[in-house]
């Protein structure tokens, strides 16, 4: 089997591929010199349970097993830690949203809290409340490092027998009678039944191979990294101010990373200084005290988002042999641990059962069967 990507994705699939079947030949192809450099390594290494959908909901439940055994199976730690995450709004529509999605997230086992501007105010003294509508708190989200998730899924993968090959841009999807065969580039043919493209922004290229359209879009992702305030304790929730994006989150004594404000930029992976400026003006509009906040750098990278801004995740029709786990719009870290279960079940079994993944069917535009988020972070 050869899978296209090497991020956590496609890591992962390999990974759950060999944990099933260690006698099969996984071989994953990254067109880039490492792993995990083109979206994963620009992730903020955020994990939430709080999402609009039940698919969202129970990919994030699947996951965060793995990020929290992942030293017990691979020798590497994820650095997962359970700090909480919140939403606040000052938007009496918006927080009538929230509302709903704290009903399916309880429903469904969640243990998150809906919270007053009083309850925000007294708990989070930094972020401004006055007006504030309320907010949602689930102290089960959290985050990992995802360099350390990286590579234990690569160490995962090579131990069980898979093969990573960098530098190896597929140029071609080879069939024959219309079924997949294998696939080449420039240095390596690979004789494979099942081809699976996780090839994050560059989905609709790998597509093309086949054709086939899926309709992920690449978009930049923007990060600010900057020193610590000391009115900003460490052990903070993951903070979003759901009204414009922006958000702050603690990477331990070191550094805040603030974003958040760029969800439509353009598929660029250099920073835009004045989306940095916009990104902080909204920092002081939630938080005060980010008028004194000192910039270090800002890094910039690509996200791939789909037009219902869920995942695309499952087997093309039209071509035997071809699957997808792509355009999960800003949520492929989080979810790549159940992707990969939920993709080998797919090829193994012939249908997931973790995780009911028919919402994210690659045929869902044609079939009409879309459900988007109302938001995405």
């Amino acid at each position: 089997m050869a899978i296209i990507g090497g991020g956590v994705v496609g890591l992962s699939i390999a990974y759950h591929l060999l944990k099933r079947q260690k006698t099969l030949r996984v071989v994953v192809l990254e067109r880039e010199p490492m792993v995990g450099t083109v979206e994963t390594a620009r992730a903020t290494g955020g994990i939430r349970h709080q999402f609009g959908t039940e698919v969202n909901i129970r990919l994030t439940q699947l996951s965060i097993p793995f990020f929290q055994h992942m030293e017990e199976e691979t020798g590497v730690s994820s650095g997962f830690v359970p700090h909480g995450y919140l939403f606040v709004t000052a938007s009496a529509e918006r927080v009538q949203a929230y509302q709903a999605n704290v009903a399916l997230q309880r429903r469904l086992g969640v243990d998150v809290r809906l919270l007053t501007p009083d309850e925000i105010g007294a708990a989070y003294p930094w972020m401004r409340n006055d007006d504030l509508v309320g907010g949602t708190l689930c102290m089960q989200d959290g985050s990992a490092d995802p360099y350390s998730v990286v590579q234990g899924l690569y160490r995962g993968v090579r131990t069980l027998g898979g093969e990573v090959l960098t530098q190896e841009e597929v140029t071609e999807i080879a069939r024959e009678k219309g079924r997949i065969t294998g696939v080449r580039t420039p240095n390596e043919t690979v004789a494979a039944p099942v081809v699976v493209s996780a090839a994050g922004p560059y989905t609709t290229r790998v597509a093309a191979l086949v054709s086939v359209d899926i309709p992920v879009k690449a978009e930049r992702r923007q990060v600010v990294v900057a020193v610590p305030l000391p009115e900003i304790p460490e052990d903070i929730p993951f903070s979003i101010d759901g009204d414009t994006g922006w958000y702050v989150h603690m990477a331990g004594k070191s550094a805040m990373l603030l974003g958040g404000t760029d969800k439509t930029g353009p598929p660029d992976p250099t920073v835009d200084w004045s989306v940095v400026e916009d990104n902080l003006q909204k920092g002081v509009q939630r938080v005060p005290a980010m008028e004194r906040v000192q910039v270090m750098r800002a890094y910039a990278g690509l996200r791939s988002t789909s037009p219902d801004y869920q995942a695309i995740v499952g087997p093309v029709p039209e071509v035997p042999g071809f699957y997808v786990a792509a355009g999960f719009s800003g949520h492929g870290f989080m979810h790549g641990p159940a992707a990969g279960q939920v993709m080998a079940e797919m090829i193994l079994d012939g249908r997931a059962t973790s995780v009911d993944a028919a919402p994210l069917s690659p045929t869902r535009f044609r079939e009409g069967r879309t459900q988007g988020e109302a938001v995405i972070f």
